[in-house]
């Protein structure tokens, strides 16, 4: 949707006089949208597939499954693996 040209050349005022008044917010507005740092985003993924896991096991004691209970606890420990790991990695650098 586009705005009427009056309100539009109302607006580039106000940002011209933004950009004016405090030039360091004026730059912080226009930056794009931070990123989330890959450290971060891969913490998030273990933690939601011990998670994930630890429902698996719920679901495989409700239901008296065998199976189920050794799938989330293979999840669960792969990912108290995959945290050891990468441990061990960033110790080694």
């Amino acid at each position: 949707m586009q705005l009427p040209d009056h309100e539009q050349q109302e607006l580039d005022e106000i940002e011209r006089h933004l950009a004016e008044d405090d030039p360091k917010l004026a730059a912080k507005l226009n930056r794009p949208a931070a990123r989330v740092p890959r450290r971060t985003a891969v913490v998030a993924g273990m933690l939601s597939l011990h998670v994930i896991g630890l429902l698996v096991v719920v679901a495989g004691v409700t239901l008296s499954s065998v199976v189920l209970v050794a799938l989330g606890a293979c999840v669960i420990l792969g990912v108290f693996g995959g945290f050891a790991v990468r441990a061990w990695h960033e110790r080694e650098k």
